[in-house]
């Protein structure tokens, strides 16, 4: 248990200036920043590629907690692939 959360915090540490000032980088986050993050930087995350995927022919008319689980669908598994590019899939 305590070997979860010092990886937790190490985590989110090493995260931290990549989302600072809720700011999302769409174009950088991972599958496994995605997955492991904790529910508020998982819910901005979503948001922030909720707007990006806006004038997406495919994914555009999804509702945030539609896209989610696309995301989520589409991560799993491939830790080291891009969710833009899992997106895009």
């Amino acid at each position: 248990m305590a070997r979860i959360i010092a990886l937790s915090v190490a985590f989110v540490t090493l995260a931290l200036p990549a989302f600072a000032e809720d700011k999302v980088d769409t174009a950088k986050v991972t599958c496994k920043e995605y997955l492991e993050s904790d529910h508020n930087l998982m819910v901005a995350m979503e948001s922030a590629f909720h707007e990006a995927m806006k004038n997406d022919p495919k994914l555009g008319s999804l509702n945030e907690a539609e896209l989610s689980l696309v995301m989520w669908d589409n991560c799993t598994g491939k830790p080291d692939v891009k969710v833009i590019d899992a997106l895009q899939k």
